[in-house]
């Protein structure tokens, strides 16, 4: 017997954004035009100097179904805040495809595991 796959309409999405630990410089932008690269370098420190996360962040998608939990990750991005990041087509619906794959399958190998001690009992 098959279960049916968890669907993202019946799972709970989260995103955690969390501060990057790998250096801006050099990651952040490889345009070919090292003053644009640069442009772009600075302004993404000084958005991290104000506080704001999502200049360059690590990003975590949690999605959460019963007592199930699945994790993508993504880092070195710079995005101007969660709803950037959750528009259509992106990064953002990639991750949680991965998280829910990851999820089902957890899903399915702990059903097995509870049919084969059930069998045992």
């Amino acid at each position: 017997m098959t279960i049916q796959s968890i669907t993202r309409g019946e799972a709970a999405i989260r995103i955690l954004a969390e501060t990057e630990h790998i250096p801006v410089e050099g990651n952040a932008c490889a345009s070919g035009d090292d003053d644009y690269d640069r442009e772009v370098e600075r302004d993404i420190l000084d958005r991290l100097d104000q506080g704001d996360v999502w200049a360059w962040a690590a990003i975590t998608v949690i999605v959460v179904w019963g007592p199930f939990e699945a994790r993508a990750y993504l880092g070195c991005c710079s995005y101007a805040n969660e709803d950037d990041f959750r528009q259509p087509d992106g990064y953002f619906d990639d991750l949680v495809a991965e998280a829910l794959e990851e999820l089902n399958r957890t899903v399915r190998e702990t059903y097995q595991q509870m049919k084969e001690r059930e069998l045992a009992a």
